[in-house]
This record gives structure tokens, C-alpha cells and sequence, in this order.
């Protein structure tokens, strides 16, 4: 896309740049954190020391297992607990990690092999003892799991220079104290904190690396913090640190609009706000944990997600609040889909106007173990659904039907249904706030690309709005919601039938009036298609015209399919769509008649063979077609 066209992610971006201009240079304490992908290999923790000297007067470094690590160690816990043996995974995984520190320190300047050897020598002890153990054993499975860490720290530290650089190493459970509880791991800040200040008065670090994940109980038995519960760490740590910012560097340049692997235009944001980020973390975003929030909102400490593999991405910023503008430019900041859920619905006329109905609903979920992720009811009274996941729709149903037994057995109420294969489209945003028409917008992209609306629920902060649609709606709604809000109103997909004479010339033009389109008209042509009479060159983006007639040629290019064609070019996700057909085929244009009900929209109008193709979703622009391929029926083949 032409960096002249002002879209929406381009608006934010400038809104954003001047927050970001004050915020990345100054703080003088500042906290990395780095995940497993971050620290995979050798040469990855080698790469690391050039993103951590950033001129802070305090830096902390925590990090997590390197990639696979954790998953290898919670396999040998469960081996280990049932007899099986562990031995070949636990020697796999410690040649690993001794061959990664012969590479760190291969002058054994640090005495690293030494060192990650005693640490899996302790590793093996705990195996050993789990598997003879009769007792409770969560605390030793806890020290198993968290040994990645421990391991990962000493290799970091020695990437960083060692203590002869100054940088020292702290062992989190020497500081930090949780409980576990019914909402999750929580932090006893009294007691982490008077053991993080004896620890800082006797050290006095202004380098150290931390070991993520890992943590004590109050009774002083080894925790961890869950499954990614490093970027929790993280937070924690920059917390008691009081740290100007926190950095979590991962594999991806930031926070993005929408999950890419489903919508090809998503755009990583350049700021959003803790709401924002809590909203999407909860809604299964996977950049950032859902806990890492707290700590930092707390103290107000600026976050930012940054991608090691590219370092000059400028990434996510996670404030307190927005830049000023920020809404008024974007209503909507994120867009997720959350799969694998179902429907229970309790019905019944007898409900109307008795009260603690929905608390009996919601207690009867509690006791059976069932997490609500969704609640939707009319103000009639009549029914009331939530949304739970599909792996727990089962036990709910049968929960609920046995605590309306009698309700169900007199008619008051109708009886509880269940529908599975449901999926939640969550749209996100601080600027949804007391603006009119944005779930009119939302619902309008949605009704375009035929997605049926289940149930729907927004709280009253205005900030999320979900609804539940068919699992096999899932990616064709969020495409088309991302569209709404994303992408101009006036985007038109194009492919082009038959690039010969008349059709090459037709794409120099295009190649002259995009830029100037989507510069003074925020017209955004995007040739996603191209096809002559034996192959075809698709994209889910766009396909430069100078490069188009090359693409057709690659070797991976696919035999030419007029419907499929057709059905990639009508891209659900974007408001238009235009096939130009220069190639004076009989056979291409006996397939026009059936582009309409098979792949275009009802009001899409049938083209004439004589002039070419063109469809469109809803009125085409004028200015959605810069040249025609119109020919008489008698000229030549321009295949």
C-alpha cells in the first residue's frame, strides 16, 4: 500500500508519533523482557545484548525457557509421575543446553557448561524424587516445570558479559511471593516486596537477568505462574522495579489489528490502551498475557511489544490512555475471534419477572466448573443465553437441567438448548465510547458477507462489543468487520482476464493512476489477480501491475480456474470487486452468467461479453475501472 494514502492505521500512526517520539528514549529504569522464541538458540541470546544496552541507568532482563523447553519438561513431570521413563528426553534436552553454552562461552570464561550441567544434575534429582513420590507432589512438578528458566537466565547472563560486565543474576523465588486462588495467581506484594528490597540493598544491581514463570508460595514451596506466565514476571518485576518501561520483545512486530494468518490486511497498532489490551488479551489474543496488565497499570509504566527478529519495527505502545485523536480516527482497535464455543440457552415464559434467575443459572455453571466466557439476555426476560466453551457445553447443559428440574418438569420453563460449533467475534476499542453508529457498522460489514448473528453482548463501558456467529462464518466475519474499519470504504479487488496486448496495456495504466488515486481520492485499486488461458497468479493482497505478467510465469503459478478466479477476486473482506476481461474468449464469457449466484453478491449486475467483466458488491466508484478492455466482436484474440 502507497504510504500517500492516509487509511486508518497510517491516521494512527501520525496521531500516535509524538507519544511515542517522548516515550521511547528516557526512562532511566527500563525492563526486557525476552520470550522463548527470543531465546531459541545460540545465536538468538548472542543478539540479544545490543537490545538491552539502550543507555538505562537500571536494566532488568527476564526471560522464559528457551522455545520448547517448557513443553519437553512438562512431558518428563508426567512421565516421571506415571512410571514412564524420562531419562532419553531429559539427556536430549541437556546436550541441547550444553551445546548452546559451548557456543555463548566457548573460552569458559564464565564456567557455563559447568554450571547448566549442575542445573540438570538437580533437574534429574527432581525427577527422580517425583517419581518415587506418594504425597503431594505440586511442588515439586511446579520446580520441574520452572527449570527452563533457571537454565535460560544463566546462558542469558553470559550472552550479556557476566558479572565482569556487571550483570548479576536473580532467581525470582528468592524474591517473589504468590498465592494461588480461584481467580489465578496472585501476587502478595507486601512480602515480595520486603524481600525485593533486601535483595536490591544487598546487591544493589543496575544489571541483572531474571528468571521468568517461576515463584514461591507463602509456605516457601516452588510455584510457577502458569503457562506463559513470563510476560506476568515481567510485569511483576517492572513493578517493584518502579521501571520507567517495560519491553516485551517477542517473534511478531507488535499488536496487530486482527490475527494475519486470517486477515491478510491486519496492521500492527502503533498505540493502544491498557482497556484495550486487557479486552483483547481476554478475548485470545495471543501477544500478551492476559495478567501482564495489573502490575503495570498500577503504576501507570508505559508497555511496548517489540520483535526481536526485527528490531527496527517501532512495535506496540500499551498507555494509560490513547493519544489525543486517537478515537476520532478509529473507533474500533482490534478485532479477534475466539473458536470452539457453544450456546446454552434457558428459556421459558415462566421466567419473566422472577428474580434470581440468572443467579441460579450462574450458580449451578460455578458448581459444575464451567467458565462463561459470553452473556447475552433481552430485557423480556424470556430467555437468557450464554456462551460457553464447546469442551464444557456438556457438563453445563446437565448442570443447568438439574438445577430448573422442577421448573422444567411444571413448563415454566422451556428446557435448556445447546448449540455447538459457535465461534465470538470480539471488536475492541476505547473509541467505541459514546460514539453513535459503530455496531451499526459492525453489523452492516457482517450482514454484507451473509454472517448471522447469535447472540450479542456489550457492557457498558461501550469498549467491546462480541457477538456470537457459526464457527463456519468465523474467518468471512472477521474478514469483512476488519474491512469495515480498516480498510477505505472504497478498496476494489481486481483481476484481470487475458494480459495481452490490450490487457498490458491496461495494467501500465493501472500502475500510473493507483498511487495518484490513493493519493487524492483515497481509491484504493489492489490487483489481487491476473490470468491468461492457462494459468492464473492470485494474491491475497495486491499484485504490482509492472510485476503481474512476471507472476504468471513463476513456476509455482496454478492452472487457470475461471470460477476460482472469480471467487478469489470476490474477497468477502473488501467493499468491491472488478473482473476485466480482455481475453475475447467464448469460453471465458459463457461462465459470466454463474459468476453472480455463485461467487458475487445477489445485486451484482451480469456483464456483457462484448465489454469485458465487471461486478461489483454495491455501486461500483467511478473511477474503479481507469481503462476498458471493450472490443467489436471481431477483433483479434488479445490472449
Amino acid at each position: 500500500m502507497s504510504s500517500a494514502l492516509q487509511l486508518p492505521g497510517d491516521a494512527v500512526a501520525s496521531a500516535a508519533s509524538s507519544a511515542l517520539a517522548a516515550l521511547q528514549p528516557g526512562g532511566t529504569t527500563r525492563v526486557h523482557k525476552f520470550g522463548g522464541s527470543s531465546v531459541a538458540d545460540a545465536g538468538r541470546i548472542l543478539a540479544l545484548a545490543p537490545l538491552v544496552e539502550d543507555g538505562a541507568a537500571v536494566r532488568a532482563v527476564v526471560v522464559s525457557a528457551m522455545a520448547g523447553t517448557t513443553n519437553a519438561l512438562v512431558a518428563m513431570a508426567e512421565q516421571a509421575s506415571s512410571g514412564q521413563d524420562w531419562s532419553g528426553e531429559w539427556a536430549a534436552l541437556r546436550e541441547r543446553h550444553l551445546a548452546t553454552a559451548a557456543v555463548i562461552d566457548p573460552a569458559d570464561r564464565h564456567g557455563l557448561r559447568d554450571a547448566v550441567a549442575r542445573d540438570f544434575d538437580a533437574l534429574r534429582d527432581d525427577l527422580l524424587a517425583l517419581a518415587s513420590a506418594s504425597g503431594e507432589t505440586g511442588a515439586l512438578v511446579a520446580q520441574v516445570h520452572g527449570a527452563g528458566e533457571l537454565v535460560s537466565s544463566r546462558l542469558v547472563q553470559a550472552a550479556l558479559g557476566g558479572e565482569a560486565a556487571g550483570w548479576q543474576r536473580l532467581d525470582a523465588r528468592d524474591v517473589l511471593v504468590v498465592q494461588p486462588g480461584e481467580m489465578g495467581v496472585a501476587v502478595d506484594w507486601e512480602a515480595s516486596r520486603e524481600r525485593f528490597a533486601e535483595w536490591r540493598t544487598r546487591q544493589r544491581p543496575e544489571k541483572v537477568v531474571v528468571t521468568g514463570f517461576v515463584a514461591r508460595e507463602r509456605d516457601g514451596r516452588s510455584t510457577t505462574l502458569g503457562r506463559n506466565g513470563s510476560d506476568y514476571s515481567a510485569a511483576i518485576f517492572a513493578n517493584l522495579f518502579d521501571a520507567d518501561e517495560l519491553l516485551i520483545w517477542t517473534d511478531v512486530d507488535g499488536v496487530l489489528s486482527a490475527d494475519p494468518r486470517l486477515v491478510p490486511d491486519a496492521t500492527v497498532l502503533p498505540t493502544m490502551s491498557y482497556a484495550e489490551a486487557c479486552e483483547l488479551a481476554y478475548f485470545g489474543a495471543k501477544v500478551l498475557h492476559p495478567q501482564t496488565m495489573a502490575p503495570v497499570q498500577s503504576r501507570a509504566i508505559p508497555l511496548c511489544i517489540r520483535n526481536t527478529l526485527n528490531p527496527s519495527a517501532p512495535g506496540t505502545w500499551i498507555l494509560p490512555e490513547n493519544p489525543e485523536g486517537d478515537a476520532e480516527i478509529s473507533p474500533v482497535k482490534g478485532l479477534t475471534i475466539v473458536r470452539d464455543m457453544a450456546v446454552l440457552e434457558l428459556a421459558g415464559n415462566g421466567m419473566v419477572g422472577v428474580p434470581g434467575t440468572a443467579e441460579k443459572l450462574f450458580a449451578a455453571l460455578h458448581r459444575a466448573g464451567v467458565s462463561v466466557v459470553m452473556i447475552s439476555q433481552g430485557s423480556s426476560e424470556h430467555s437468557i443465553c450464554c456462551v460457553v466453551r464447546a469442551s464444557q457445553a456438556q457438563r453445563a447443559k446437565a448442570a443447568v437441567e438439574a438445577a430448573f428440574a422442577d421448573a422444567i418438569a411444571s413448563a415454566s420453563a422451556q428446557g435448556v438448548n445447546l448449540t455447538s460449533d459457535v465461534a465470538i467475534l470480539a471488536a475492541v476499542g476505547d473509541g467505541m465510547v459514546g460514539i453513535p453508529g459503530v455496531a451499526a457498522r459492525l453489523f452492516a460489514a457482517l450482514a454484507q458477507a451473509q454472517v448471522n448473528i447469535r447472540a450479542i453482548a456489550q457492557g457498558s463501558s461501550e469498549r467491546n462489543i462480541s457477538v456470537a456467529i457459526a464457527d463456519a462464518d468465523a474467518t468471512r466475519a472477521l474478514r469483512a468487520a476488519h474491512s469495515a474499519f480498516w480498510l477505505s470504504p472504497q478498496t476494489v479487488s481486481i483481476g484481470l482476464i487475458g494480459p495481452g496486448q490490450v490487457g498490458r496495456a491496461l495494467l501500465s495504466q493501472l500502475a500510473a493512476v493507483i498511487p495518484k488515486l490513493r493519493a487524492n481520492s483515497q481509491i484504493d485499486l489492489r490487483l489481487r489477480g491476473i490470468a491468461n488461458s492457462g494459468y492464473m497468479a492470485l494474491d491475497h493482497f495486491a499484485i504490482h501491475p509492472a510485476e503481474a505478467v512476471e507472476r504468471l510465469v513463476e513456476m509455482s503459478t496454478p492452472a487457470f480456474d475461471p470460477d476460482a478466479f472469480a471467487a478469489h477476486v470476490r474477497a468477502e473482506h473488501l467493499p468491491h470487486a472488478l473482473i476485466v476481461d480482455c481475453s475475447g474468449s467464448e469460453a471465458i464469457a459463457r461462465h459470466y452468467p454463474k459468476w453472480p449466484a455463485s461467487t458475487w453478491s445477489p445485486r451484482a449486475s451480469t456483464p456483457a461479453a462484448a465489454t469485458g467483466s465487471a461486478t461489483s458488491r454495491s455501486a461500483r466508484p467511478s473511477a474503479a475501472a481507469p481503462a476498458s478492455c471493450t472490443r467489436p466482436r471481431s477483433a483479434p484474440d488479445c490472449r
